[in-house]
């Protein structure tokens, strides 16, 4: 598998000129998220409205049990065997 960097986050040199800021006495900038992060102590809460939950509820009755554990079954004995065409064709079709 050939993995491409677009955006330069496994840039090693980055990381080492971060360590030569630090040696020099450059103090790291702290950002909103840092900062707010620290502040809270229990962590943030999470509210899920009516409608979120409805749609959960529909997506988990609509879910077919026995095919699920025959692709669990697959998975886990290394049987299962993925089909490059059709996730290729879907990627195209847009569906």
């Amino acid at each position: 598998m050939r993995i491409v960097d677009t955006y330069g986050r496994f840039n090693v040199g980055g990381a080492e000129t971060a360590k030569k800021g630090a040696a020099a006495g450059a103090a790291p900038k702290a950002d909103a998220d840092d900062a707010k992060g620290a502040a809270s102590s229990g962590g943030d809460a999470v509210t899920v409205s009516a409608q979120a939950l409805e749609l959960a509820q529909k997506a988990s009755a609509s879910a077919d049990a026995a095919k699920v554990d025959k692709l669990r079954g697959a998975i886990q004995n290394g049987t299962f065997q993925i089909d490059r065409q059709a996730i290729a064709q879907r990627l195209v079709d847009g569906g």
